[in-house]
């Protein structure tokens, strides 16, 4: 028996509590490194600001602007897709909708996703087939089918957050591959 969405969500959520912030820390230092590896000088990269319960730290969009990437983070609104607005720097970002950091200049439209030439998508957890598990929300596969057909789309995660199976609706948009801290996995 598959277990639902809301199990696997408590049962991965669980388990990244459960692993000492510095142990944390080391994958999530890890992690950036892998993805700064990714980029190139100009290259336009949707990110996110990782909240403790998430991998990759608070430092992911500054460690993918430093690698030379133009960085837009989402900005949730009331409904519908996620808008975005450019990365300029940790103190710019205020709270915004939910309490996640958001950059202080106007979002542009969910289409602006198009642009991107990565796609970081926060996750709660992947499996081999690229189905991933968000919060639930939506906003994500909403918006992930914006992004061009051949956009690289990565989930950020811990390696033990890549499960063989996980269940799938209708409107789940999957993922192209996973960065954890030991490297990058295409689907």
């Amino acid at each position: 028996m598959t277990p639902d969405k809301s199990a696997v969500r408590r049962a991965v959520r669980a388990r990244r509590a459960a692993v000492p912030t510095s142990v944390r820390t080391e994958r999530d230092r890890a992690i950036r490194d892998h993805l700064a590896s990714l980029v190139t000088e100009g290259m336009v990269v949707c990110a996110f600001v990782p909240d403790d319960d998430e991998a990759g730290g608070a430092d992911l969009p500054e460690a993918l602007a430093l690698a030379g990437a133009q960085v837009l983070l989402p900005v949730s609104p009331a409904a519908g897709p996620l808008g975005w607005a450019a990365y300029a720097g940790s103190a710019d970002l205020r709270p915004g909708r939910f309490g996640i950091p958001v950059p202080s200049a106007p979002p542009w439209p969910p289409e602006r996703i198009a642009d991107a030439d990565l796609v970081l998508v926060p996750s709660v957890a992947v499996d081999h087939t690229g189905a991933r598990l968000g919060r639930g929300g939506g906003y994500y596969d909403r918006t992930l089918a914006l992004a061009r057909p051949h956009t690289r789309l990565l989930a950020v995660l811990d390696r033990e957050d890549v499960l063989e199976h996980l269940p799938v609706e209708p409107h789940d948009r999957p993922v192209t591959g996973v960065v954890t801290p030991h490297g990058v996995l295409d689907f």
